[in-house]
């Protein structure tokens, strides 16, 4: 069995040896060919040495042959050749060169050709193991062929200095040769970490896009045959609503996939994460997803994970890269899920001094001895698969939010992993802002003196750049010229072409160069007007919000809230901001209620859904709602007698907003007498389905101020 295993370990070095020396073995054919009978004649006639033998030099000139032509060989000749290359590489090198030493009596110019030799073997066989082994055995067969032919080997010319000399060659070639291989050992398997890791993280993006995939052959027509005569498909309206959303989930998910590997990458070259994509998140929301999400190995792991989050809080950072963070340790942990008893419970605290999210399971514990080092990378320990670069990297990205990631254990017993995150109105997170809008240009369009001092005054408080254009033309002569991130606009001005502005931004007309393409500018409005007349106006001129003045400190870190530190995409022409509002959809129809709840959860909305208005009642019973979106027709209970009973507010415990609270109807009738109908039950406006974005939008912004 060790016989075995030494020879195996033998043939796999020998092959990698040969890789690594293969470039070079057309030269060594060319080299031999032409040095063997040259040499000849210097050692012969320019500087004679005591033996010489042209046949045995044009032998070696023979076997070195088929390395000239190695690279036209295929099939057998190719697949053999390695096995063929080290016998002569053993034959024309340590072999030959110890042959002529002994036969010339250690002449000084055999041993310095020796050392030539023992140099050359060093930089072709690029092994200290296969160097060594090469070297013993070729002078050990060359010192008993000169003993078998001449009787003896003659020491006349020896000096012992010869020995050390020789020594030092070889044992320093040996070390050089050591560490070169273990420093390529090293980069190989950083590149095998690297790969694995990669693959591991692009499972589960692949599995949601197969999914997808899946999904979207469901909901266009079938598969024509080859023969099919008719040229157009049909698709309803709500199949091809169904299939954006199937193409912007699976858009999102290689993105999000993307950023994992470029941020592994960023951490394989000792780089920071670049913080400019981190956003307010939730924690509770994001262990949520975390759990869910995870690709467990088998249906009932996920009854071993217990989410145990009961406290929610923000942390600054990146949603993506903390819940890769959770993947992490809910794989090492469900590694010893066959332990006895075996649970892993998540769980979150908050406090005066920062935020904690513990991750412990039951598994076998970790030694004290190995505790401090598991956060290293390349280093594993108790799992035969591990390449030990997730701990490694789990720790860049919470040091990267200014937290920190410690582990606690008790062997045969349990394992815990602290994850330390800062406040989120704390000095290490506003260190982190004010890093990111250090890159933020600001422009603002006003031609008051005064109030762009004061803009320019709160923008710099955070780092920003700040720059004035006093009037629309100029505003758009800047946006051709630089990025902006941000423009605050004063609607206030004399002869004011914001709509016209705000239009041509949006449309791209500003962009004067294609790298500038910034087409989605957040655009403020500023103005004295009243405020429901102010947001109406900006609403109008499809501004994506709005300022009362004057503009104080509170405003601007409302706009980096909203536009830079949100996860949120940001919000274009006429989207609102729902921020902490609460949304109900009653409608009976999955696709209608998905579509929705789609718009609403990006204009930053909690979105709660009921299929009748029986649920309805209950989920406005459950939840403190904002504002309700009604279907018309629904089975148990329609629209309009769910809307009645809402507005009795007899059957509700804990509710009390049911007189006041907008209930919009849905209906696919949009003729006077459904829309009397839904005065008369009670609702306070109707919207005709399907429903647009820009009709959800007005609603909103009209309904939820007043």
């Amino acid at each position: 069995m060790r016989i075995n295993r030494l020879y195996n370990n033998l043939i796999t070095t020998a092959s990698a040896t040969f890789e690594r020396a293969e470039p070079n073995i057309p030269i060594v054919g060319l080299f031999s060919l032409i040095g063997f009978p040259i040499f000849y004649f210097i050692w012969s006639y320019l500087l004679p040495q005591p033996y010489e033998n042209l046949s045995y030099r044009l032998i070696n000139a023979f076997i070195s042959l088929p390395c000239l032509f190695y690279k036209y060989f295929s099939g057998n000749l190719k697949k053999y050749f390695p096995i063929y290359f080290f016998i002569g590489v053993l034959l024309v090198l340590p072999f030959f060169f110890g042959f002529m030493l002994y036969k010339n009596a250690w002449t000084i110019t055999w041993f310095i050709s020796n050392l030539i030799a023992l140099i050359l073997l060093i930089l072709l066989i690029d092994d200290w193991f296969l160097t060594s082994l090469l070297s013993i055995t070729g002078y050990t067969l060359a010192f008993l062929v000169v003993q078998l032919l001449d009787g003896q080997v003659q020491f006349t010319y020896f000096q012992w200095m010869y020995v050390p000399t020789f020594l030092f060659l070889l044992i320093g070639g040996v070390i050089v040769s050591h560490r070169k291989q273990i420093a390529n050992q090293t980069k190989i398997s950083l590149l095998h970490s690297l790969s694995a890791s990669i693959a591991h993280e692009m499972r589960n993006p692949l599995n949601s896009i197969i999914n997808a995939m899946g999904s979207v052959q469901s909901i266009i027509p079938d598969k024509p045959e080859q023969n099919a005569t008719g040229s157009d498909y049909a698709l309803s309206k709500s199949r091809l609503i169904n299939l954006h959303d199937v193409v912007e989930e699976s858009t999102e998910t290689v993105l999000q996939a993307n950023k994992i590997i470029d941020s592994i990458l960023t951490d394989m070259q000792g780089k920071p994460l670049d913080p400019k994509i981190f956003k307010r998140v939730a924690a509770k929301n994001s262990i949520q997803s975390a759990v869910s999400s995870f690709s467990y190995s088998a249906p009932e792991d996920r009854t071993l994970v217990k989410n145990l989050a009961s406290t929610n809080f923000d942390f600054f950072g990146d949603k993506d890269l903390f819940i890769y963070v959770l993947f992490n340790l809910i794989k090492n942990a469900l590694y010893y899920k066959d332990t006895p008893g075996f649970i892993l419970e998540i769980a979150t605290e908050t406090g005066p001094a920062g935020n904690t999210i513990k991750v412990r399971d039951t598994g076998p514990g970790i030694p004290a001895s190995k505790r401090e080092r598991i956060f290293d990378s390349f280093y594993t320990s108790g799992k035969k698969s591990g390449v030990g670069l997730g701990l490694s990297f789990c720790k860049h990205v919470i040091t990267s939010f200014g937290g920190r990631i410690t582990c606690s254990s008790k062997e045969n017993e349990w394992t815990e992993f602290t994850i330390h995150l800062p406040l989120y109105n704390s000095k290490p997170v506003e260190k982190l802002k004010k890093e990111i809008l250090r890159t933020k240009n600001i422009l603002v369009v006003d031609g008051n003196a005064a109030n762009w001092l004061i803009a320019e005054k709160y923008f710099s408080e955070w780092t920003c750049s700040v720059e004035r254009a006093e009037n629309q033309a100029q505003a758009i002569s800047m946006l051709s010229h630089r990025r902006f991130d941000l423009v605050l606009m004063n609607i206030d001005m004399p002869d004011t072409k914001a709509n016209e502005t705000a239009k041509r931004i949006y449309m791209g007309e500003h962009t004067g160069r294609e790298h500038v393409a910034e087409h989605n500018i957040p655009i403020i409005g500023i103005s004295a007007l009243p405020r429901l007349e102010l947001k109406q106006k900006a609403l109008d001129m499809g501004m994506n919000g709005y300022i009362s003045k004057p503009l104080t400190r509170k405003h601007v870190l409302s706009l980096f809230e909203d536009y830079f530190f949100s996860e949120k995409k940001p919000i274009r022409f006429n989207d609102i901001i729902l921020k902490n509002r609460s949304v109900l959809i009653v409608d009976d129809n999955l696709t209608s209620r998905k579509f929705m709840s789609t718009i609403l959860e990006r204009m930053g909305a909690h979105v709660v859904q009921a299929e009748n208005g029986e649920q309805a009642i209950k989920r406005l019973d459950e939840n403190d709602c904002d504002i309700v979106f009604m279907d018309m027709e629904m089975p148990v209970m329609n629209g309009v007698d769910a809307t009645q009973v809402i507005r009795e507010g007899t059957c509700f415990r804990t509710f009390d907003r049911f007189r006041e609270i907008p209930i919009i109807a849905l209906t696919g009738n949009a003729d006077a007498e459904n829309i009397a109908l839904t005065k008369q039950c009670g609702m306070n406006a109707h919207i005709g389905k399907p429903v647009t974005t820009s009709e959800l939008a007005q609603v909103l912004s009209f309904w939820l101020d007043r």
